[in-house]
């Protein structure tokens, strides 16, 4: 048996060429935490996350790490309750727990890579391209709906969904989305995110209604997702398809969006959720109830878990800077196809992350 011999942690910011406004929130930078895991036999994996400003590589150095240190470098799923167990004391859910999921993504990609498989097959998801939505544009007063629209547009060729982000002016967005509905080809849904940026089912509903109407794949997070109760009215009551379950950390909540909420998707954030091993069992249970799961960001895990993947533009765009120290990985033309690299399949650029022991 290999160990896990140390895991190692790296943070970076990067900023954004303008401010982004997503509900109640304004992101003018990124910050990344990184993960490193080593085994005993010196195969590493990795794992990054967004940290929405939250000391995640101390949480990582301080309540989770030494839990997985001395682990069996192919046995992820055990570690993972050692790690919960022993860190349970201050935090089962929150940012201990996307701690946790960050740890156990890079042992997960540890043990393929010495099994010398790619995770896709260790977790017998296949390597069928994955279904996939592009993150397409955040509208801004700044730019008119004909704008944004033109900038979807150019990207929307080949997807079979796009998202753009809500702005809290019904007018802008009535006309933003009749041009799109009129002008996106058939085959590829509209997404409107809300993140969260209504407080209740009331003040949802009477702004959709201003909307006109609207043909959307679905709505996304309309509301904070702990009110499913809140979000299966806005379903009911709007007749527009939800999904809901970004940043979510209570595998209870993601379980009362389905069978209260009634949600039409369920969006998982692979590390937000405690990592792949939590991941796999809720993707299993959403299955037996017949609910499609939507990952949530980190295109380069989700791929492997068998999920709609969700990404950014590859390469250089205003929104996400991951693509540009992320190496390798998936591939991306409309479809998200996983690596058949060993592991994860793909790496850190180290200029960017440099962890403490390099």
């Amino acid at each position: 048996m290999s160990a896990i011999a140390r895991v190692d942690t790296a943070t970076v910011v990067l900023p954004l060429p303008a401010p982004l406004q997503l509900g109640a929130m304004t992101v003018t930078r990124r910050e990344y935490t990184a993960v490193r895991a080593t085994a005993g036999d010196g195969t590493t994996g990795v794992a990054y996350c967004l940290s929405r400003e939250a000391p995640m590589a101390e949480i990582v150095e301080r309540l989770v790490a030494s839990h997985a240190v001395g682990t069996d470098a192919d046995d992820p799923a055990s570690t993972w309750g050692r790690m919960l167990r022993g860190s349970a004391i201050v935090g089962r859910v929150g940012l201990v727990r996307r701690a946790i999921g960050l740890v156990d993504i890079a042992l997960w990609d540890i043990a393929a890579r010495r099994a010398g498989v790619p995770l896709w097959r260790l977790l017998g998801t296949g390597d069928a391209p994955r279904d996939a939505m592009l993150v397409a544009a955040y509208p801004s007063p700044q730019r008119t709906p004909r704008e944004v629209a033109d900038e979807v547009l150019a990207q929307a060729d080949g997807w079979s969904q796009v998202k753009i982000s809500r702005i809290p002016d019904p007018a802008y967005m009535r006309e933003l989305l009749a041009l799109l509905n009129a002008e996106l080809p058939d085959t590829t849904g509209l997404v409107v995110d809300v993140g969260f940026g209504w407080p209740d089912a009331d003040t949802a509903l009477a702004e959709i209604a201003q909307w006109g109407d609207p043909r959307l794949a679905w709505l996304e997070d309309p509301l904070l997702p702990e009110d499913a109760a809140g979000v299966a009215r806005i379903r009911r009551e709007s007749g527009l398809p939800v999904a809901v379950g970004d940043e979510v950390t209570d595998p209870a909540v993601l379980k009362a969006l389905v069978e209260v909420g009634e949600v039409d998707a369920l969006r998982l954030d692979v590390v937000a959720i405690g990592g792949v091993t939590p991941a796999r069992e809720l993707i299993a249970w959403a299955a037996e109830r017949g609910v499609p799961v939507s990952g949530h960001v980190y295109p380069e895990v989700t791929a492997h878990l068998g999920i709609q993947v969700e990404t950014f533009a590859r390469g250089v765009n205003p929104y996400d800077p991951a693509p540009s120290f992320v190496t390798g990985g998936p591939r991306f033309d409309g479809a998200v196809t996983p690596s058949d690299t060993p592991g994860l399949g793909f790496g850190l650029d180290p200029a960017v992350f440099r962890f403490e022991r390099d």
